[in-house]
């Protein structure tokens, strides 16, 4: 289950397991994809060409997990919806205020620059929180 409010997130006795499941499937695929090309693969020895194509390969298990959490959430009912939209936006806001406000004191106060790679962990992280803070107002 992912989160109970009274109704379950994840509904086993339906479709909405399977968007689950290729969500799972898709972020493990992810993972594992970056972390061999990270770990036993040598950049400098790659064609241009070939890096290109290591580079986006994560980014099909990306999708493809992705359209198993579309899936998932087209299933949940209209409260769960609800509070996902919320947390959703009120993460979008807070990511958005938190980029703005880093990329200000990189440019006008010599803050350290940051990869692009922090965003969406920081992005997971202000939704966990986000979605923890919609389910309060509803519970």
């Amino acid at each position: 289950m992912f989160l109970d409010i009274g109704d379950a997130y994840m509904d086993t006795t339906t479709g909405n397991n399977r968007g689950w499941k290729q969500f799972v499937i898709g972020v493990v695929a992810y993972v594992l994809i970056v972390l061999f090309g990270a770990f036993l693969l040598d950049p400098d020895a790659l064609s241009p060409a070939v890096g290109v194509l290591l580079a986006l390969l994560p980014m099909a298990a990306a999708i493809w997990a992705m359209l198993g959490w579309l899936d998932a959430i087209r299933n949940f009912d209209e409260l769960q919806r609800k509070i996902l939209s919320e947390a959703g936006l009120l993460s979008l806001g807070v990511t958005a205020a938190a980029t703005f406000t880093y990329g200000f004191l990189e440019t006008l106060a010599g803050a350290p620059h940051l990869s692009m790679f922090v965003v969406l962990p920081f992005i997971a992280l202000s939704c966990i929180i986000s979605l923890l803070l919609s389910l309060r107002r509803y519970r």
